[in-house]
């Protein structure tokens, strides 16, 4: 699993995160300077700096050819010219998960991102998902898996919110 931006630390829940995905969780040295550069306006965001169970950041680097890659990516999530940096972290994991670690997904609540990603043959799925398979599995009860996708919603995170509440918690 890579993570992108999955928005359990706006509700401090990572420990959903972690249970259920913590041994194969990566992220990119550019996710993690993005998430460092948000602290300012989403304190919150220190625990993701803080979980001892994310592995150390992938660096990634490489030939001329890589580098090109992950820009056409950068391209294609509607990176504009002259913001080297804008879609630079997510280019990274969908370039990661499609060429270096194949059979990985890719966690995130960017929803054009996450389509992006499928399209190029990436796994991956949101928050709405995550809770959904925690429900499922008794990991998350009912009405607690709604009500974190609520918070989340309400917290303007851009999480899919459900219609009903029998979506995410069926009977």
């Amino acid at each position: 699993m890579t993570v992108g931006r999955s928005d359990d630390a706006s509700v401090c829940r990572l420990d959903i995160l972690r249970e259920r995905y913590g041994h194969r969780a990566q992220w990119t040295e550019t996710v993690r300077y993005e998430v460092r550069r948000g602290l300012a306006g989403a304190p919150y965001l220190q625990d993701v700096l803080d979980a001892i169970w994310l592995n150390e950041p992938i660096e990634i680097s490489g030939s001329p050819a890589v580098l090109t890659e992950i820009n056409n990516i950068r391209r294609g999530l509607g990176a504009t010219p002259g913001e080297e940096t804008q879609h630079l972290g997510e280019a990274e994991i969908i370039y990661h998960l499609q060429f270096v670690d194949i059979g990985g997904f890719f966690v995130t609540d960017d929803q054009p991102a996450l389509d992006f990603a499928r399209r190029r043959g990436v796994a991956g799925f949101d928050t709405r998902r995550i809770m959904e398979e925690c429900y499922a599995v008794h990991e998350v009860g009912c009405p607690e898996a709604f009500n974190l996708l609520q918070q989340m919603y309400l917290l303007d995170r851009g999480v899919r919110m459900p219609a009903s509440h029998a979506e995410v918690c069926p009977r």
